[in-house]
């Protein structure tokens, strides 16, 4: 079996891994691509990371008081951490993702904060998806209550499209409860909207 990619993402938050800049240079130079997610609580670590294929960003609230109810981050000065850290991903000049996961109750009526966020880090992608449940748990308060039907993603992308217009839905995943929109000048470009990987390796 050969590799082709590999997601940075899951445990932790991987663009503080001293050597993730190592790391990066050593998938590339062996053909194989890069996907991480960041929980956009450090704008420098973002800003000196060096290009990888996809950059994602957790954007899981859009406003200060809804972050902190469903991150529960660590830092007091979180949220200018999280707004610095979209202005950076602005700069990077690649690839780049907000990925908005829709908490039914807490933050699914928030479409011109979400789209004011937009603006800021001008994403070429947008990814929406509703909370997957996981069970009880003592460190959750979510229940099932909580996940969003696809039809109300839906109703949520609209809205969102509606207030952003360079944006439009590129691609939807029912049985995931995702939709995928893009920034229109990507979506019109197929050469942006699907990744030559092999020309990116050669690049």
């Amino acid at each position: 079996m050969t590799v082709r990619h590999c997601a940075l993402s899951l445990v932790g938050e991987p663009i503080m891994y001293p050597k993730i800049n190592d790391l990066v240079r050593l998938l590339h130079s062996r053909g194989i691509s890069t996907f991480l997610v960041t929980n956009a609580q450090f704008p420098d670590a973002i800003k000196n990371l060096l290009p990888v294929t996809q950059l994602y960003v957790s954007v899981d609230a859009s406003t200060k008081e809804s972050l902190k109810k469903i991150d529960r981050p660590l830092f007091r000065d979180f949220w200018p951490r999280f707004l610095h850290s979209l202005e950076a991903l602005e700069n990077k000049g690649q690839r780049t993702v907000y990925r908005l996961t829709l908490v039914k109750g807490w933050n699914v009526e928030e479409i011109k904060a979400y789209s004011e966020l937009v603006a800021l880090g001008k994403p070429d992608f947008i990814e929406v998806k509703g909370v997957t449940f996981c069970g009880d748990s003592k460190a959750s308060s979510l229940t099932m209550k909580n996940v969003p039907w696809h039809e109300e993603v839906i109703g949520f992308v609209k809205q969102l499209i509606d207030a952003l217009p360079e944006y439009d839905i590129a691609c939807e995943h029912e049985h995931s409860n995702c939709i995928l929109i893009a920034n229109k000048k990507v979506s019109k470009c197929s050469a942006i909207l699907w990744t030559n990987m092999p020309q990116m390796r050669i690049l």
